[in-house]
């Protein structure tokens, strides 16, 4: 793992960034969810499907995963999760969300004296 730069507020903004994310998914606090996503958000998922061919990547939009929080498909999952700060530079950084159902990898990048996120890479752990 990396060193992480940055001082004490730095991280916690980073965190906070993070635990909007995971937490607002829960809950189906769509609000809470907007408000940590930067517009230009991308969010990607490789999909096997039947596990003969290579995988194909879905994307999902800000506005699309706003949607998916009001509707509140994160719901039906419970905590704990652990958010995790892997690596800073200057204004941006990497976080390891491990929720019970899911494995995601946030890219946050700091937008004045507010942490949102960019991109995330996700993948649903196996057996959940």
């Amino acid at each position: 793992m990396a060193d992480v730069d940055g001082g004490t507020a730095e991280r916690e903004g980073i965190l906070r960034a993070a635990t909007d994310y995971i937490e607002s998914w829960l809950d189906g606090d769509s609000e809470r969810m907007a408000g940590c996503l930067h517009p230009d958000l991308v969010k990607r998922e490789l999909e096997y499907g039947d596990g003969t061919a290579e995988p194909t990547v879905d994307t999902m939009s800000r506005d699309a995963m706003v949607a998916a929080t009001e509707v509140g498909y994160g719901k039906k999952y419970e905590r704990p999760y652990d958010a995790t700060i892997l690596d800073v530079f200057e204004d941006i950084a990497t976080v390891r969300v491990l929720s019970s159902v899911y494995m995601d990898y946030l890219h946050v990048a700091r937008f004045g004296d507010r942490w949102l996120l960019v991109n995330v890479l996700w993948k649903r752990r196996p057996g959940r």
